[in-house]
C-alpha cells in the first residue's frame, strides 16, 4: 500500500477551500483509494435555504476534489448524500427529485454506489446537505446491478453496488419495488428480509457469500420518539442477525427520516471477497454497552472496520465525545493498527439546533485532540436518534496500515 497523501495540502489545490473542520484535510489517497470528507459550504449571511444551490455547492466541491487528486466523477466508487428537509410523505420524494436532479448533472453514467439519507443537520441544519465519498485510481472494477434489485423513483445512473479488486460497495438499500415504491409499508421484518436478500444478491454478483461481509451500516426510522424507534431497531437486529453468520461484522446504526413513505429502514454496506476476517475486541470492552452479535472491530488485509463506538453512561456531550475516542483507539490497537493508519472518521450525534453549532466544534476539537497531526478525513452529521439508551455521540471509524500485509 502506499503512502496516505492530503490532497488538500499536498497538490496546493483547495477547490472551494479547505475542509470545513479545520485541521482535517478534505481527501486523502491511500494507495488506490481516494477516501473524501464531508464536501459542503456554509450559507452565507441571509443566502435562502434553496437545496439546489447547495447541491450545486456540495458537488461542485466534489469534482474539484477529484480533479485535485487527478480524478473525476467516474472514478467515484461510493458516494454518501445526507440532507435536511422537515416535508413528510410525498413531499419527501419530490424534494429528494427536486435534489437529484441537480446531482444528475454531476454525476458520470455509470455511477457509484449511493446512500441519501435524510438527517437532523448536515453538519447545522442551514447547510442542508453534505456529501462524502470513495473514489478509486484502479481500473479493475465492475459494476454491480443484479437481476434480483429494486429501482429509484426515477432515472439515474446510480449502481447498487461496484467491485474494486476484491472490495464490494454495496449501495443503500431499501424495501422498494422497481418504480420506487415501498414493499411492506411500515413492516419492518418483511422490509428487512427484502433488504438482506437485495444485499446478498450484490455480493452474490461480485462472487462472494454472506462471510464476505465486513461492514454494515443501517438507518432506520426515527420520528422524534426514542423508545419506538429503539423498539423498531431491535426488530430490525432481530432479523438481520438472523440472517448472517456468526460472528457478524462491525455495525453502525442511527436513526433518520427515509425517503420513501412506508420506509422503515436503509442498510449499505462493505465486503471483501476471499479475505480472512479477524474480529477483535479491545480489553475491557465487556463492559461497554455493545450490540450483541456484532463485532467491535474487524481486521481484513491491511485494513481495520470499527463499528459504531459509544459511551451512553457519560454525562455530557463532551464526555461521551472523549470516552468514545478512547474506546475507537483501544479497539484499533486490538486490531494492531495505530491512529497514524485512520483514514476516515463518521461522528454521528444527537442535540437540537440551538447548540449544535457549538456541539460540532467541541466534537471536532476532542476527536482532533486525540489524533495525530496527519489525520484522516471527517464527516460530522446531527442525526434524530442513536440507539442506545442516553446516548449522544457514536463514531465510528476505518483505518488503513500501509506497512501491514
Amino acid at each position: 500500500m502506499g503512502t496516505v497523501t492530503n490532497i488538500a495540502r499536498h497538490s496546493g489545490i483547495a477547490y472551494g477551500g479547505s475542509s470545513s473542520f479545520g485541521e482535517f484535510p478534505i481527501a486523502l489517497r491511500v494507495g488506490d483509494t481516494l477516501y473524501m470528507g464531508s464536501q459542503h459550504k456554509a450559507p452565507k449571511a441571509g443566502e435562502a435555504e434553496d437545496v439546489a444551490a447547495r447541491t450545486h455547492s456540495a458537488f461542485s466541491s466534489m469534482v474539484g476534489t477529484l480533479s485535485a487528486a487527478g480524478l473525476s466523477m467516474a472514478d467515484l466508487m461510493k458516494l454518501h448524500t445526507y440532507y435536511v428537509f422537515d416535508g413528510e410523505g410525498a413531499e419527501v420524494t419530490q424534494y429528494w427529485e427536486r435534489m437529484t436532479d441537480v446531482r444528475l448533472q454531476y454525476l458520470a453514467n455509470p455511477g457509484p454506489a449511493a446512500t441519501a439519507l435524510r438527517v437532523s443537520a448536515s453538519p447545522t441544519r442551514q447547510d442542508l446537505i453534505t456529501i462524502d465519498g470513495i473514489a478509486t485510481y484502479a481500473k479493475d472494477r465492475k459494476r454491480l446491478m443484479p437481476a434480483h434489485t429494486w429501482d429509484w423513483s426515477m432515472p439515474t445512473p446510480f449502481s447498487q453496488g461496484w467491485l474494486v479488486g476484491n472490495k464490494v460497495y454495496i449501495g443503500g438499500q431499501l424495501s422498494a419495488d422497481l418504480k420506487g415504491k415501498a414493499v411492506a409499508p411500515w413492516d419492518a421484518v418483511a422490509q428487512t428480509r427484502n433488504t438482506m436478500e437485495f444485499i446478498r444478491h450484490v455480493i452474490l454478483e461480485a462472487g462472494g457469500t454472506w462471510d464476505d461481509l465486513v461492514a454494515l451500516k443501517i438507518a432506520y426510522r426515527h420520528d422524534g420518539r426514542d423508545p419506538e424507534a429503539r423498539k423498531l431497531l431491535e426488530t430490525i437486529l432481530g432479523i438481520v442477525r438472523e440472517t448472517l453468520p456468526k460472528p457478524g461484522p462491525t455495525l453502525t446504526c442511527f436513526g433518520v427520516d427515509l425517503l420513501y413513505e412506508g420506509l422503515v429502514l436503509e442498510i449499505d454496506g462493505v465486503a471483501v471477497i476471499g479475505e480472512q476476517r479477524k474480529n477483535v475486541a479491545a480489553t475491557g470492552s465487556k463492559d461497554w454497552v455493545v450490540t450483541p452479535g456484532f463485532s467491535s472491530g474487524a481486521r481484513v488485509g491491511n485494513e481495520v472496520y470499527i463499528g459504531g463506538t459509544s459511551a451512553p453512561g457519560a454525562a455530557s456531550l463532551i464526555a461521551q465525545t472523549e470516552a468514545s475516542m478512547e474506546r475507537l483507539l483501544r479497539t484499533l490497537a486490538a486490531a494492531e493498527g495505530s491512529p497514524e493508519d485512520l483514514v476516515k472518521i463518521n461522528v454521528y450525534f444527537k442535540g437540537d439546533a440551538a447548540g449544535e453549532a457549538n456541539d460540532i466544534q467541541e466534537i471536532v476539537r476532542i476527536v482532533g485532540e486525540y489524533l495525530p497531526a496527519n489525520r484522516p478525513v471527517l464527516s460530522v452529521l446531527r442525526v434524530p436518534g442513536l440507539p442506545h439508551d442516553g446516548q449522544s455521540v457514536q463514531i465510528d471509524a476505518l483505518a488503513v496500515d500501509p506497512h501491514h500485509g
